[in-house]
């Protein structure tokens, strides 16, 4: 085992942050994990409840603080500051806002941009001042070409205040490291998923959100409807069925992240970890529907509404998947050559996403939903 490394974590109650801070507590690192309480349940409560789920079987490593990565100085009293800059080796940056909305701009911003101004203002004062970034491929917006690793802000336009925050985010790190006050690594996921082998997730962002909506609506028909194998839902769906997603699971972005920070040579890299064979709209959509029991969605073009008018269900679920929809449209395609030579013979290799893979994963949701009913 490597010696054990004093890390300091913001986002531990995030999908990557939770499963990132099991990881490093099983392998015997020592973690302070900055977090802020809810209503009514303390940090270190919510930390805990939510890295037990990814199989945390230590927790004797674990520290928590109060804090909140959008107010200076991480919200942290002078006294546990000093205690973090004497004891740190180095930080992962994983928290961020994940809403998309147009009218949380400000909010967005505050998180994602401020927050890494914060982190960054503490990293620089590390006697390592190393810091890991947890990005995301989508910084890359709207371009319809490839997106290289070692590009940031090419002029791109953005989806959403989302993709837009993470890109300032990236050029703050970028412009401190050149500037030789930080060494950063820069990690860009695409569409995380659950794990690979076990199709298991924690989180229910993005694809889980669509294939939720999904459930709901057919449970609805299933109880007005006699029992049936198949249930038919006419519903389209505005996407281009020759369009990806890049799908990623939870297992390979850990296992990447944690392989190259422990290169000598990873710091001022930035490593696309995404998936180098991206699924097309028309292979993943009709396998959900399979799972789901479910005929009769499919996708189209702005045309088909005006040539027929969106029905009621399909008004609602275009309002509830607006974000979503956008992603359906097309993306760009992620360069990753430079994750995958970091990862060349170490084992570590992004599985394709085949009929089985995308059945383990779907399967496992519809029936935690189920579960819960």
């Amino acid at each position: 085992m490597p010696h054990p490394r004093n890390i300091f974590l913001t986002g531990a109650t995030g999908f990557i942050g939770s499963h990132l801070t099991a990881r490093l507590l099983n392998d015997g690192h020592h973690v302070t994990a900055l977090a802020r309480p809810s209503k009514n349940v303390s940090a270190r409560e919510r930390v805990q409840n939510i890295v037990s789920a990814p199989g945390v079987t230590r927790f004797e490593h674990l520290h928590i603080l109060e804090g909140d990565i959008s107010l200076p100085h991480l919200g942290l009293s002078d006294t546990a500051r000093a205690e973090v800059i004497s004891s740190t080796e180095e930080v992962w940056h994983c928290a961020a806002s994940l809403s998309f909305e147009q009218q949380n701009r400000t909010e967005i911003f505050r998180m994602n941009v401020d927050g890494t101004r914060h982190v960054l203002d503490l990293v620089k004062q590390l006697k390592g001042r190393r810091l890991h970034h947890v990005s995301t491929a989508y910084i890359a917006g709207n371009r319809s070409d490839v997106a290289m690793e070692t590009e940031i802000d090419v002029g791109q336009s953005f989806k959403n205040p989302y993709e837009e925050s993470k890109c300032r985010a990236e050029i703050m790190i970028a412009e401190a490291h050149q500037a030789d006050a930080i060494r950063a690594s820069v990690y860009r996921p695409s569409i995380v998923i659950g794990d690979s082998k076990s199709g298991r997730v924690t989180h229910f962002h993005g694809v889980y959100a669509f294939i939720r909506a999904l459930w709901t609506a057919l449970e609805r028909l299933r109880r007005r409807t006699p029992q049936r194998d198949f249930i038919r839902l006419p519903l389209r769906v505005l996407g281009v069925e020759n369009q990806t997603l890049n799908f990623v699971p939870i297992d390979y972005v850990i296992d990447g992240m944690l392989e190259i920070s422990g290169r000598p040579d990873s710091a001022g890299g930035t490593y696309h970890l995404s998936n180098p064979l991206p699924t097309e709209n028309r292979f993943w959509l009709p396998s959900i529907c399979r799972i789901l029991r479910v005929e009769g969605i499919q996708l189209v073009g702005h045309g088909s509404f005006l040539k027929s008018p969106m029905t009621k269900l399909e008004s609602l679920f275009q309002k509830q998947m607006a974000f979503y929809y956008q992603y359906l449209q097309g993306e760009p395609r992620f360069d990753c050559r430079g994750a995958l030579d970091a990862l060349r013979n170490t084992g570590i290799e992004c599985p394709p996403v085949t009929v089985e893979f995308i059945s383990k994963m779907a399967g496992w949701y519809v029936d935690f939903l189920e579960a819960g009913i």
